[in-house]
């Protein structure tokens, strides 16, 4: 009768440890971090356009903010030019004046506890 207790023990503690382990899944940042993507920019007359980018998924962070960021350059980086939102909308936009003389390049950026996504760029 104890072998069948020990045996009995030793199997429910190898079932929990199992349980404990596979449930701490590891994730790659690529995983975590939210998804964005550009939608469309509208010009509005010579200087001025309208910018619109959706959250694609939040990949099960909450998310803090969300933005756009513009330049000259092919690829802006999000740190320059910055409009920051936070909504509860997978959808946002914002109208944005710009130099009608140059070409401008957009695009989109959400966080969340993990760090942020950014979108490709368009222009």
């Amino acid at each position: 009768m104890k072998i069948r207790q020990r045996y009995i023990a030793s199997f429910s503690i190898i079932v929990v440890l199992l349980f404990v382990f596979g449930a701490c899944q590891k994730h790659t940042l690529n995983e975590v971090l939210p998804v964005v993507q550009m939608t469309s920019v509208v010009k509005l007359g010579n200087d001025s356009v309208v910018v619109t980018g959706t959250v694609v998924t939040d990949n099960g962070g909450a998310l803090g903010y969300e933005g756009f960021c513009y330049g000259t350059n092919p690829l802006p980086d999000i740190t320059q030019n910055q409009k920051l939102f936070q909504t509860d909308s997978v959808h946002f936009s914002v109208h944005l004046y710009v130099n009608k003389d140059s070409t401008y390049y957009f695009r989109c950026f959400a966080a969340n506890s993990f760090g942020y996504g950014v979108s490709g760029a368009m222009k």
